[in-house]
This record gives C-alpha cells, sequence and structure tokens, in this order.
C-alpha cells in the first residue's frame, strides 16, 4: 500500500519524491531476497555495475524522499484538510482533551512511551554523514560490510551516508570516528565520493519498539478515547501511509 502510494507520488512530481535506480551489494553470494517482489524492476547485477572487491549484488528500483522538501509538501497537506497546530507541553494524554474532545492520537514518537506509560519504547541512535553531491544517482547498500552497516542515498545535491543503529543510545553528539568509519565503508560503495565535501555529520533518535503499538487504549485514565500509534524505529516512511489507514479505521469504529 504505502510503496504503491509513493510510487503515485514520485509519477505525480510531488516535492522531494522520486523513482531511484537502487544497488544491494554482497561479499558472498546470497540467496534472493524475499522483498524482491515487492520493489520494481528487480534483476541481478552485472559485474560492470559493482563497487570493487564486490562479487555479487541486485539491482531494483524504488521511491526515495528527500525530507527537506517532502515534509512541508505533507504539512502543506495537512494544513489543506483543515488541520492547525498547537504548541504546547503536556506530561499526560488527558492534558489534551480540550483540543480533541473525540479521540486522541499519541503519535509522539520517542516520547510517546512516557505518555502512555510503556517502559518498552527506547532510542536507538542513528549518525549520519551528509557529502555535497558529485553525481551519484544509484542508491547503494551494504547491510555486511566490516565496518558496520553502509549506506549511500543520492537526492539533489547532496548524499546522504550511513549508518548506525545503537540501540538504546540517547547521546546526540556526533562521534568523528563513527564519521570516519562511515566515509571509509561510503567509499568503499562508491568511490566517486572519495573528493566529495563533507557538509556535516547529523545525529538522530529513531523511536524503537518491539512492535508498533496501533490499537485503542482500553485502559485509558479519561473519558476521551485514546489511540496509540508509535514505535516504528527506522521504518517510518515504509509503514507511514499503512499505519495512518489503520487509525483511521480505529477512529471509524468508534
Amino acid at each position: 500500500m504505502g510503496f504503491r502510494l509513493l510510487v503515485r507520488r514520485a509519477r505525480a512530481g510531488v516535492p522531494g519524491a522520486r523513482m531511484c535506480e537502487s544497488l544491494t551489494v554482497y561479499r558472498d553470494e546470497p540467496p534472493i531476497p524475499a522483498w524482491s517482489s515487492a520493489v520494481r524492476e528487480f534483476r541481478r547485477a552485472r559485474a560492470d555495475e559493482l563497487p570493487p572487491h564486490y562479487r555479487f549484488g541486485y539491482r531494483f528500483t524504488v521511491p526515495l524522499l528527500e525530507m527537506p522538501l517532502y515534509l512541508p509538501w505533507l504539512e502543506n497537506q495537512v494544513h489543506r484538510a483543515g488541520a492547525w497546530q498547537v504548541r504546547r507541553t503536556v506530561r499526560g494524554l488527558d492534558e489534551l482533551a480540550d483540543l480533541a474532545p473525540d479521540v486522541v492520537i499519541n503519535c509522539a514518537g520517542l516520547r510517546a512511551g512516557p505518555l502512555a506509560d510503556d517502559a518498552g519504547v527506547y532510542p536507538i541512535r542513528g549518525q549520519i554523514v551528509r557529502v555535497a553531491n558529485p553525481g551519484v544517482s544509484v542508491s547503494v547498500r551494504d547491510e555486511a560490510h566490516p565496518l558496520g552497516r553502509a549506506y549511500v542515498h543520492p537526492r539533489t545535491h547532496d548524499c546522504i551516508l550511513g549508518g548506525s543503529l545503537d540501540a538504546g543510545a540517547w547521546d546526540r553528539t556526533p562521534d568523528p570516528q563513527l564519521t570516519q568509519s562511515i566515509l571509509r565503508r561510503c567509499r568503499d560503495l562508491v568511490p566517486q565520493l572519495a573528493e566529495a565535501e563533507v557538509l556535516e555529520t547529523l545525529v538522530g533518535l529513531r523511536p524503537g519498539r518491539g512492535e508498533v503499538r496501533l490499537e485503542i487504549d482500553a485502559a485509558a485514565s479519561f473519558s476521551t478515547p485514546v489511540i496509540h500509534n508509535y514505535g516504528h524505529g527506522g521504518s517510518g516512511v515504509t509503514i507511514a501511509h499503512g499505519c495512518a489507514r489503520e487509525v483511521a479505521d480505529l477512529i471509524g469504529s468508534l
């Protein structure tokens, strides 16, 4: 559902959305991945398409989103649908009853757990490096690089290089050694990045949980119905639309 939606948005020219040629590489011959039927134009990569020292890979096409462009467009769609924003610090969901007398939807990301008294929510620290794009057009990934997971996502004017998945880590200070490791592993994937200008290093915290919590809270302590929608980890883009549809269905069942 979400894949087809993003394909339509890419084809419609939605800001920040486009179809991107992608390559995942391996040192040892892999089985055909389970997700192969979910992407477009899946095939084995030719030898001339692989980086040095890699023998195997798969090529395919998937939607790519440039968040600095896509999120403002998405926010504008929400406003056009009649929503408005209120900024408020809250310590409990019951403090929102005056704003949402019919239903409260808890999708507060990493802070959704404390609002719902759910100790299962935890941060997944991710560090990336943003570099100038020297002309890279193919997204490349190696989940088993000896230095750690590696990916190169080309955007219009830059490339996002990653990355890390540190469960339970709250520190948002960039680690210079990790930055150098990310640069090294990503240059293995795309040698064209060797001279690319480093623009900045960024750290973010993904909202982790054992599984997404998407349900009506039957134990809510106040009269307004509460629907929880949190714990998406690093899969927000992938499952956002499907989760939103499920939330809409739950609202319809109230």
